[in-house]
């Protein structure tokens, strides 16, 4: 790099350079001369932080088998299957009667199906590439997580290097990024979840609109941005995040001045690509440019419009000062009087959709939803510092100095790209704050940091080392006492180099006034435009460049600074070396407590023997196989996609929570007494399985179905869960409550307890009484065959696929206990009062009809009475 910069320097420099070298003092290898050595080494970290990445993830695999975990992602699987069978058109048209029965759930159009076709393409690839490749798609979506927590790992370097410039820091920051807690909490094999996928889309997405900001010519890269943020947008629901974290950080660059063209059109291409991309998803329909939560960046889009055009009318005119000015406000209140108009004309129509109730627990007190089924989710409380120690683990403690390094930075280069860590760094801190949940938005960025902080530690540390080790100071000091200082250039190069090698743009220097000079073209004996100012002139700051900003930077460079900066980084690296085997096996340690799926667990019984426990597989495949096909299972909605997923039986609800009526009558039924719960049970369901064997079991839980129960209905009541305790629960020495005795729910769980078995038979009870299996007796055949009966579905439209259930007549007396859970269809209200229309005039015009008849047989009666009596007494005995 010096060899090629010499043939751009000047001649005086060029001079220098061929100078004998016995003139010269020894001068340090070129710095490019270590760079492949260095660029492979950093190639094979980052081959090594991919590996490792995907090795931390694999625990559950090894120890477990290949089967998949915890609750969502069996539904994740099922639906994979379902595409894999059928096909793209009938699962996008696919009604599931095996969920939220009896209503039934739209697949189609309740479900994110990013992960799903990309679980089906790769399992497509490899059987195509042959069967030493082939995988069957079960083991596709088990190892799935563990695949795509390596690629996140490297779109975390890249982001880190796209933002703040140095290979150090993002070589750090992959392989932090390969082991944090934050990340493998959602990504290990066997955790078929969405967020597997959604880190990897969100990371690429970001490092996309990063990059097409890197120069003014970049901007077309903003349709990449775009793609990429579909992507996201098909893989999860959090996909609000990334669209609201790149428009605030647009609208951040151009609220601190940072506008410009280039800007602007890769912003607009990144939403009207996104925008378009993203509606198609029936799951998200018009949401971009009707939801609360997703307006913010459409106004950033029309912002940026109203800005060009007041931009381009300015340039046109050749306005400037107050009439450009004016002109800009003119602008800018005219699209202001538009939108305030159009918000008007639109909010009285309900156009506009309100914050959904996970959204709106962001900025409220936790259990003041005003919904107690997102309040009972134990990951929507709010983070705590013990969660961030958890999940964060050291790099908590070392992200706030990267941050001040990342903030730093664009301070002082003002790139457009340098500000997107800091911005990213405090929204995600914020919401993770509000919903622990959302740590895993922190994973990425808490990583980015520590790679920063790290990266800046080693830049200085070798930058400093070259300098001090190849005396570069004292050629100065020698060059300043022959010359009389008059050489500068050499160190002006060093600091150029220095600068251009963290990607810092290099000022040209000022030209300084040439003497002998009167007036140049301002005028003979006038001062021209290019001389030196007085102190009266210079601008603050000017005056504080030269006055403060100068010395701290000659005291930063000095040798003696340099010394102390090597000193103090070489301390700090090997403090934090001597941290590292300890987040490593914190790490791995969290990854194995993580990699236990809640279908199964390790456990250790009184003679130390450490077993897995298969309770809850267990109780599924008797589901399975000693069951009818078309049995329906009652249970808490957690356990719905189990149900489905293993034991392919019919569950009552599950995890996707759309409808809160149906599950709050579910909850209804369970805490209610048993003579009541059975007189709705039975037109619903031929089974009930609790949980049991304390932990997570269904007696933690009472509390919240309670609650969640006393949400609807006629009566009710308090949702304050203090008070609902001391109704509804158990004291410390595992005594219930009165209401809680009596409750079905406690005679299902509880073996003190007990039910009649008039109502309820056990059948199952799993090896170590985790799970227990109720038969229902005298269950509703009526009923059941109503429900089956497909003419009783309340489809929106003659034909459709989409035709929801509805609860069976019968059900219509216990108003007590069950609230109508489904709104029905406006299409088809309006047939059905049609058809009671035709009927109410048929059954008129049958009567008119009926009453005619009879009138006229009266009159024929009268008339014959009256001619009998005519014709005398023999014609009245022949009549």
């Amino acid at each position: 790099r010096r060899s090629e910069r010499a043939s751009l320097d000047p001649p005086a420099d060029r001079a220098r350079s061929h100078t004998p070298p016995s003139a010269m003092a020894p001068q340090p290898a070129p710095a490019g001369a270590f760079d492949p050595a260095i660029q492979g080494l950093r190639v094979a970290a980052l081959a090594i932080a991919c590996y490792l990445a995907y090795d931390i993830r694999l625990y559950a695999i090894r120890e477990y088998g290949r089967i998949i975990h915890e609750f969502d992602p069996w539904f994740n699987f099922r639906a994979t299957q379902y595409l894999a069978d059928n096909g793209w058109a009938k699962f996008s048209r696919w009604f599931d009667y095996m969920s939220w029965y009896p209503l039934g759930r739209p697949v189609g159009t309740t479900i994110y199906p990013g992960m799903q076709v990309t679980a089906v393409s790769i399992w497509k690839c490899l059987n195509a590439l042959g069967s030493s490749y082939a995988m069957s798609l079960n083991d596709v979506c088990v190892f799935f997580p563990a695949w795509f927590g390596a690629v996140a790992t490297l779109l975390v370097a890249f982001l880190t290097k796209e933002c703040h410039g140095s290979a150090n820091a993002a070589v750090v920051a992959a392989l932090v990024m390969a082991i944090i807690p934050a990340h493998t909490m959602r990504s290990v094999g066997g955790g078929y979840d969405n967020e597997s996928l959604a880190v990897t889309a969100m990371c690429l997405t970001f490092f996309a609109w990063c990059r097409c900001l890197r120069t003014p010519a970049s901007w077309p890269l903003g349709a990449l941005a775009g793609l990429a943020y579909v992507y996201m947008v098909a893989a999860w629901g959090g996909y609000t995040f990334v669209l609201n974290m790149i428009g605030l950080h647009a609208a951040a660059l151009v609220s601190l001045g940072r506008y410009d063209a280039s800007l602007r059109k890769a912003y607009s291409l990144f939403w009207l690509v996104g925008t378009a991309g993203a509606i198609q998803f029936p799951v998200v329909g018009l949401a971009p440019i009707k939801s609360m939560e997703q307006l913010g960046p459409a106004a950033v889009f029309v912002g940026m419009q109203v800005l060009e055009v007041a931009e381009r009318l300015v340039r046109r005119r050749g306005l400037r000062d107050a009439a450009a000015w004016r002109t800009r406000v003119n602008v800018y209140c005219a699209a202001a009087a538009c939108a305030a108009a159009a918000v008007a004309i639109l909010a009285p129509t309900g156009y506009f959709g309100p914050l959904s109730v996970r959204v709106r627990g962001l900025f409220i007190k936790h259990t003041k939803t005003g919904n107690p089924l997102v309040d009972s989710v134990a990951e929507h409380q709010p983070g705590t510092p013990d969660a961030y120690w958890r999940y964060l683990h050291y790099p908590f403690y070392v992200a706030p100095f990267g941050f001040i390094v990342a903030s730093w930075r664009f301070l002082r280069t003002m790139s457009p790209a340098a500000l997107f860590l800091p911005l990213y760094g405090f929204t995600a801190y914020y919401f993770a704050n509000r919903m622990v949940r959302l740590i895993i938005f922190l994973g990425p960025i808490a990583s980015a940091f520590t790679g920063v902080g790290v990266g800046f530690l080693l830049d200085d540390a070798f930058e400093n080392s070259r300098e001090l080790l190849a005396g570069v100071f004292f050629k100065k000091s020698a060059e300043k006492k022959d010359d009389g200082g008059g050489d500068g250039d050499a160190g002006d190069d060093a600091d150029d180099k220095k600068k251009k090698k963290n990607g810092d743009a290099v000022p040209p220097s000022p030209s300084p006034a040439k003497p002998g000079k009167k007036g140049g073209k301002g005028g003979k004996g006038g001062r021209s435009s290019g001389a030196a100012r007085t102190v009266d002139d210079a601008t603050l700051g000017e005056i504080w460049k030269k006055k403060v900003t100068d010395p701290l930077v000659k005291f930063y460079d000095s040798k003696t600074t340099r010394g102390v900066r090597l000193f103090a980084a070489a301390y700090l690296l090997v403090v934090g070396v001597r941290h590292v085997p300890d987040f490593v096996d914190y790490s791995h340690e969290m990854a194995r407590g993580m990699s236990q799926p809640s279908v199964m667990f390790k456990g250790t019984l009184q003679n130390g023997e450490t077993i897995i426990v298969r309770d809850y597989v267990d109780a599924y495949e008797w589901l399975r196989d000693n069951t009818p096909e078309d049995s329906r299972v009652m249970a808490w909605w957690d356990y719905g996609y189990q149900i489905t997923g293993i034991a392919n039986r019919t569950s009552i609800a599950d995890g996707n929570t759309w409808n809160h009526e149906h599950i709050a009558n579910l909850a209804r039924s369970l805490t209610a007494t048993e003579e009541r719960g059975h007189r709705v049970i039975r037109h619903l369901a031929d089974y009930v399985l609790v949980w049991t064997g304390g932990g997570a079991d269904d007696m933690a839980k009472s509390p919240h179905l309670f609650r969640i129960g006393k949400s609807i209905g006629h009566d009710g009541g308090t949702v304050d869960m203090y008070e609902i305790q001391s109704k509804f629960g158990v004291d410390r020495y595992g005594r219930p409550t009165p209401m809680m005795a009596q409750s079905l729910l406690y005679k299902l769980v509880s073996f003190e307890g007990k039910v009649s078995e008039e109502r309820f038979q056990e059948v199952y009870t799993s090896k170590y009484r985790k799970v227990r299996i109720y038969k229902v007796v005298n269950v509703s055949e009526k009923s059941k065959r109503w429900l089956a009966d497909p003419a009783n579905r309340l489809c929106d439209a003659p034909g459709s696929w989409y035709c929801p259930g509805q609860y069976p007549p019968a059900l219509a007396k216990f108003t007590g206990i069950i609230k109508e859970a489904y709104q029905m269809p406006t299409f088809h209200r309006e047939r059905m009062e049609a058809e009671l229309k035709r009927e109410e005039e048929r059954r008129r015009r049958a009567k008119e009809a009926k009453a005619a008849a009879a009138a006229e047989a009266a009159e024929a009666a009268a008339a014959a009475a009256r001619k009998a009596a005519e014709d005398g007494p023999d014609a009245k005995t022949e009549l």
